[in-house]
């Protein structure tokens, strides 16, 4: 049976037109990426949904692969969470994801964010879903039982 792990990656965006850079290292038990989402989660405030407030770029095992482009959107009222957007990504062991996240203030004018009067910092989420990798503890440990059993019994 295969385990599932969650693993959060929290990005702050202080400045209009920012760029954040992402390195992140994730647990060395990490097999495979499974899903990702990606969202707002604290700091624009709008009477409007906003579809795009930045983009987000993201590489998996040290800059081997580049497996996510995506826009990330402002929602006013968020009715359910979004489901995980599929991904089939091999880890290394103790490979870094790295990436960035721009701010790109895109939208109609009577958006107030866009003003930079009217920035404020917030904050943006990468919810990762990742599978743990089997490991041979069992066998192993069963194995040195069985072993020190047999020596035993000698």
């Amino acid at each position: 049976m295969t385990k599932i792990r969650y693993n959060i990656i929290q990005l702050e965006v202080t400045q209009a037109g920012q760029v954040v850079e992402i390195r992140h290292r994730l647990p060395s038990n990490y097999g495979r990426c499974i899903g990702f989402v990606a969202r707002h989660v604290k700091g624009v405030y709008s009477e409007v949904d906003i579809p795009e407030i930045g983009l987000l770029a993201i590489e998996f095992n040290s800059r081997k692969q580049l497996f996510v482009n995506d826009l990330i959107g402002y929602e006013t009222e968020v009715e359910q969470l979004p489901e995980y957007k599929e991904l089939n990504i091999p880890l290394e062991s103790g490979q870094l994801i790295t990436g960035y996240y721009l701010d790109t203030q895109k939208g109609p004018d009577k958006w107030p964010y866009l003003n930079k009067e009217w920035f404020r910092p917030y904050k943006v989420a990468i919810y990762l879903k990742c599978e743990i990798q089997n490991s041979n503890q069992n066998v192993r440990s069963s194995a040195i039982h069985t072993t020190a059993t047999q020596t035993a019994k000698c």
